[in-house]
């Protein structure tokens, strides 16, 4: 294992698209919690922003930590020149890809750890990520799944791990239940149809149980879907918090954590699921590949096959409180055992000692065309693999016929609640980044809503 003679610890560098919201407090509650590690110093590399909370932070734990990195290469390809191992928190980010697929990395160890579970485009796997680097990590085992690793040969799958992520459930293990009028059915989370099952109100409109009451914590959308309540008549039965500070006093008073999601939805480690086990607050899912893992059905919550299942549910919980408390107290042994961070920073260490033995090489993107060539367009192809072949047929259609082809089915993604969003690696987000593409501009323009 070489040795840094100046501090006798090894450097990790962290390189994140930015640093804040989910992933931000994972990447934050491991670094404060490794802060006195004897073997390794961190740094953090942001190539956007870092938000007030992570400077603040940073601050208080005396983390050494740079943003806004994209527009200072020169500073970065140094950081990473003199840092024993680097480690990237990888999502389908314009920046993170535009950096990797431009820039060739000087002799380095590299890691990635994918903050998404890689199924959904544009959130996915390609050949070229997975062979990137030194060792790709996934933030859940589901990930091996994903039919990209499955076409890896034995060798590349050698270099692939798992690590858990989880920001931490310290801060929620102590939450008592208090004592409240009704039955509280709770969600914690974004409240917008990208994560929340598009059919959200109707399910809950069909829960028959006495004065139950929906409290909804969280954003960005929740005034749309209160409006949606309103029309439906249902706005009585629910309670739409906004985004709050502190879930703890919420989780209190939740008799059940209602967690319907969208079947398309990009989580990997859900982090409120976990704090919900962890606080003894039942969880009830719908049987998606990340609930289903996460959740072990009939001993910590319960997986519904379906809606009315769902809706079965949380009934049979209401009228059964022995078999709600029984789920609870599993629940909150799993959650301890299987989500601390103190567990994922075993893991971690364990992951750069094997690295360490390894000799540094340099990285490069393989690219058909030059670096000169290459447009922001065809940054944003190289993100999505054979997943944007509707795009790529757009860019070689050589008729009015082909072109027209390529555009009605590109059109389409208007519908997926992903493809609309502003961020999540969509052709929007990339677009806001590269205004200056005109096929970015034109393809943004098709999967909009007005269009």
């Amino acid at each position: 294992m070489p040795t840094n003679s100046a501090y006798n610890k090894m450097t990790i560098l962290h390189i994140t698209p930015h640093l804040g919201g989910g992933v931000g407090r994972v990447i934050l509650n491991y670094l404060n919690t490794v802060k006195d590690s004897s073997l390794f110093r961190h740094k953090v590399a942001c190539l956007d922003y870092a938000n007030d909370n992570a400077l603040a932070v940073a601050k208080k734990i005396k983390l050494e930590l740079a943003d806004k990195l994209s527009s200072n290469q020169e500073r970065l390809i140094t950081m990473i020149s003199e840092a024993d191992v680097i480690l990237v928190h990888w999502w389908n980010h314009p920046l993170l890809y535009d950096f990797l697929v431009r820039v060739v990395l000087p002799p380095c160890r590299l890691v990635m750890w994918s903050h998404t579970a890689g199924f959904k485009p544009p959130y996915v796997f390609t050949e070229k990520i997975l062979k990137y680097p030194d060792r790709f990590v996934f933030t859940t085992p589901v990930s091996f799944k994903t039919k990209e690793v499955g076409k890896l040969s034995d060798k590349q799958k050698r270099s692939l791990r798992v690590v858990w992520s989880t920001g931490g459930i310290d801060h929620v293990k102590s939450v008592k239940p208090k004592q409240h009028k009704g039955f509280n059915v709770g969600y914690i989370g974004t409240v917008d149809y990208a994560k929340l099952h598009p059919n959200f109100l109707n399910i809950c409109s069909k829960i028959n149980i006495p004065k139950v009451k929906f409290i909804v914590c969280g954003g960005a959308n929740e005034r749309r879907i209160k409006q949606e309540a309103e029309a439906l008549g249902i706005d009585k039965k629910f309670n739409f918090t906004g985004t709050v500070a502190d879930i703890t006093k919420y989780l209190a008073i939740f008799d059940i954590f209602g967690y319907p999601l969208n079947p398309d939805h990009y989580g990997t480690c859900d982090q409120v699921l976990a704090e919900s086990m962890a606080a003894g607050v039942v969880p009830v899912v719908l049987p998606n590949s990340m609930e289903k893992y996460m959740v072990k059905d009939g001993l910590t919550g319960i997986v519904a096959k379906n809606e009315a299942d769902y809706i079965k549910a949380i009934q049979d919980l209401y009228q059964d409180r022995n078999l709600r408390n029984r789920l609870s107290k599993n629940a909150k042994y799993y959650a301890a055992k299987t989500f601390s961070v103190t567990k994922m920073a075993q893991e971690w260490e364990a992951i750069f000692k094997e690295v360490l033995v390894t000799a540094k090489t340099g990285k490069r993107w393989p690219l058909k065309k030059s670096k000169r060539e290459l447009l922001a367009k065809d940054v944003f192809l190289e993100s999505l693999g054979e997943y944007g072949k509707d795009f790529i047929n757009y860019c070689r259609a050589k008729s009015t016929n082909e072109k027209n082809k390529a555009e009605k089915k590109i059109t389409k993604l208007k519908n997926s609640l992903l493809w609309k969003s502003r961020t999540k690696g969509t052709v929007h987000q990339y677009y806001s980044f590269f205004p200056d593409d005109k096929l970015l501009a034109c393809w943004s323009d098709l999967i909009s809503e007005n269009n």
